[in-house]
């Protein structure tokens, strides 16, 4: 990809702002606004569908690259007590994860471009090592030629005494065991007898490098946890450093204290606090992961809320991206003609192409149709960047399937670094934040998820809810579009004037205000089609003072990673992490239906059961045949058949309402398809889709109180078949049924 791009918002309304960021490598550009009506090129469909839109920011461009700069780190800005040029201490608790892979900085105030000031690093042989260098450019580089162990705790020091010459290297590893020989207590001798002076920030977990343009940024970033760095101006003692490993306060060395940075407080914000009186507070930089289990954690307490001084640490990873920080190239202010849609900056330079979507709902307080559907941006946000399947473990759990990355995209998130929530981090720890404010590239028109039908690929999020969308103006659909942010900050005020709200395809990641807005709508005569899978799943939190990051600590659920014991809080709103499940709010107590199973070969039909006989649902199956199998047809998303992908079952023990209606249900999965995890209490054979019962997608009904109801159909892949013969077939009859009837003011059928 010679050109890609992102937006600084998803949602906007007429009269509102965007702006777009763009790195292209070739000298021009064009962008156009368009209209996504279609995004799935798939011949047997619709195919690709757009239109174009003229507005005052379409145009050429010129082009330039701008770059991804990955890694997290502490910034504390420049200060006279920082630029040491005589005797000091530098102190912490570090747990580094991977030892060894370059060289990494801790604690450090350098300047690559004059070779002065100081730092603590860890080498690239793994080793404690301290940086010093003078007024003329001479630097040593003293280490303790005992390489640390991965994802161990160590107390590590360093003190330089300026008069005699003498360094001190300390490493500790909290465990004392016998004969280990990571621990270093080691005397050196240097001919520095005086610093020179960096004017630069003191960074934790990355020091000043020179970059390609000659211009010093932030590099050699340190993965692991770091904790309690100290500043000291004087060379303490060995009994000193020896105190503070025990546990001292930093304070009780009076004068000789420059900072002791405590990363507990603050820990839903960016600020780094200086409990000194000098008040050198600092920031992160790139979100690393906040509220995490220092060395003292004693297991008592899982909660960082309750127990702070044992939550001590920051995760730092050297691929954690909060903001690109790109330069803006063109913005628009959204024409009053705009109606509420899906629509996407269309980048193009030479022979390469990108999409920037975004969601035009309407001006706030206003509302131009009775149905909206809620887009799942959470979601989208989630699986952004998704590439799991560039893990050879994984290829080889999927037995190897497809020849990946084949997609650009593919490739370019690869080549870059990028992540998803279901991605791991270089040294093993899953990503739990991921944000809109960089390239989110598996978020476009005319992408695939390759994984899907067996390697060969597939739709999935926006492009599968573009089928959705697509159908609906086709059947002549009058509908708002909004989103989850929207819906997480406007809470159920922004659904209360719609007869129906219709779900994407796969609405998984879900807040807490969302899903109080939810229950409230139908609590209060709303009408919600449901119509995907594996929905309201995860809790999901969005950062009050950064909005356009989520938050996601996954355990309990089916997950392609799992958080440390003690760290399934969130760091961005306190609360507990994991599965809504797990916290007493099922997907069936808003819609009928939880995630059941998974599979990603091909998708099966559903059969009607007894509930769609019931008179309550006699408008659903207008035009369907008693004995007709519901989506045994084509389908865009993984080839046949209406059920499938990720699945939703009734349970009426986990909420399910005690009159609803089981209308159909799916059948004859293969064995691709398994039963989720948390419902496995004993490790077993009996979990795919050719044994076990439970492995089908359920279609549900019941109403809700002052007329409200809600129709669930529990599959992902369903609205794969809305357009199959042009929309003339029982998926796109069932569901037009359905929304016709909840967008009218009749009452329900009793």
């Amino acid at each position: 990809m010679k050109i890609v791009g992102y937006s600084d918002r998803f949602s906007v309304a007429p009269g509102e702002k965007i702006q777009f960021m763009v790195s292209c490598e070739l000298p021009a550009y064009r962008a156009d606004m368009v209209r996504l009506i279609h995004g799935d090129p798939n011949p047997r469909g619709p195919g690709f569908k757009e239109r174009l839109v003229e507005t005052s920011a379409s145009g050429e461009y010129p082009g330039r690259k701008q770059a991804i700069n990955s890694g997290s780190y502490v910034s504390v800005p420049d200060s006279p007590r920082l630029r040491q040029s005589g005797s000091f201490t530098l102190q912490s608790w570090i747990y580094p994860t991977t030892p060894g892979k370059k060289t990494q900085g801790i604690l450090t105030k350098w300047s690559a471009a004059h070779g002065t000031g100081y730092g603590l690093f860890l080498d690239e042989g793994g080793n404690l090592a301290l940086w010093i260098g003078d007024k003329d450019g001479r630097v040593e580089r003293i280490r303790t030629g005992k390489p640390l162990r991965a994802s161990n705790w160590y107390f590590v020091a360093a003190a330089y005494d300026a008069q005699s010459g003498k360094v001190w290297l300390h490493q500790e590893p909290l465990a004392a065991w016998p004969l280990d020989d990571t621990r270093a207590m080691a005397e050196h001798s240097t001919q520095i007898r005086t610093l020179g002076e960096s004017d630069a920030a003191f960074l934790m977990a990355g020091y000043w490098q020179r970059g390609d343009s000659g211009k010093e940024i932030v590099g050699g970033h340190f993965n692991g946890k770091i904790e309690s760095p100290r500043l000291f101006g004087r060379a303490l003692n060995r009994d000193e450093i020896e105190s503070l490993k025990k546990g001292a306060a930093p304070t009780n060395l009076g004068a000789a204290l420059i900072a002791a940075w405590d990363f507990a407080p603050g820990s839903s914000s960016r600020k780094i606090t200086d409990t000194s009186s000098h008040a050198l507070h600092g920031q992160t930089v790139n979100l690393p992961t906040r509220a995490m289990t220092g060395h003292n954690w004693t297991g008592i307490e899982a909660n960082f809320n309750r127990a702070p001084n044992e939550y001590g640490a920051i995760h730092f990873h050297d691929d954690d991206l909060d903001d690109a920080g790109w330069e803006v190239d063109f913005e628009l202010v959204v024409p009053a003609s705009f109606k509420s849609g899906v629509y996407a900056a269309r980048l193009k330079s030479g022979d390469s192409e990108d999409y920037i979507p975004f969601f035009v709902r309407p001006k706030k307080g206003t509302v131009s149709a009775r149905i909206a559907f809620l887009v799942p941006t959470n979601s989208y946000l989630a699986y952004g960047n998704e590439h799991l399947m560039d893990d050879p473990k994984i290829q080889a759990m999927l037995g190897g399937i497809g020849s990946y990355p084949s997609q650009a995209q593919d490739k370019y998130i690869i080549e870059h670094g990028l992540h998803s929530l279901y991605d791991r981090h270089t040294d093993g720890s899953g990503v739990c934040y991921s944000s809109r404010l960089r390239p989110i590239l598996t978020m476009r028109p005319k992408y695939n998820t390759q994984v899907l039908a067996n390697g060969r690929g597939a739709p999935h999020q926006l492009n599968a809810d573009l089928h959705l969308l697509n159908w609906m103006e086709a059947k002549g659909h009058e509908v708002d579009v909004i989103t989850d942010e929207d819906l997480h900050f406007e809470g159920a005020d922004l659904l209360a004037p719609y007869k129906v709200i219709v779900t994407g395809t796969h609405p998984e990641y879900t807040s807490g205000p969302m899903m109080s807005a939810l229950e409230t709508y139908s609590e209060n005569g709303g009408r919600l089609m449901y119509l995907g899978g594996n929905g309201f799943y995860w809790v999901t939190s969005i950062s009050p003072e950064h909005p356009h990051f989520v938050e996601v600590r996954r355990w309990g659920g089916t997950r392609p990673w799992e958080a440390a014991p003690g760290e399934y809080h969130h760091n961005t709103t306190g609360e507990l992490g994991g599965l809504w499940r797990l916290r007493g709010s099922a997907p069936q107590k808003l819609v009928g239906v939880g995630f059941t199973a998974q599979g990603i070969d091909r998708n099966s039909p559903y059969r009607r059961q007894p509930g769609s006989f019931d008179p309550r649902a006699a408008f659903i199956f207008e035009g369907v045949g008693k004995d007709e199998l519901i989506g045994d047809f084509e389908s865009l998303v993984m080839d046949h058949g209406a059920a499938g992908f990720e699945m939703d079952r009734l349970d009426y023990s986990l909420g399910t309402p005690s009159h609803a209606l089981l209308l159909a249900s799916s059948s004859g999965h293969s064995n691709s398809y398994q039963h989720v995890v948390e419902e496995v209490l004993i490790a077993n054979s009996s979990q795919g889709g050719s044994v076990n019962p439970l492995v089908k997608a359920d279609m549900v009904y019941f109403e809700c109180p002052k007329g409200g109801a809600v129709f669930s159909v529990g599959s992902i892949s369903w609205c794969g078949c809305l357009s199959f013969n042009h929309g003339n077939n029982n998926v796109s009859r069932i569901t037009d049924n359905v929304l016709r009837t909840f967008a009218s003011d009749d009452p329900l059928p009793r």
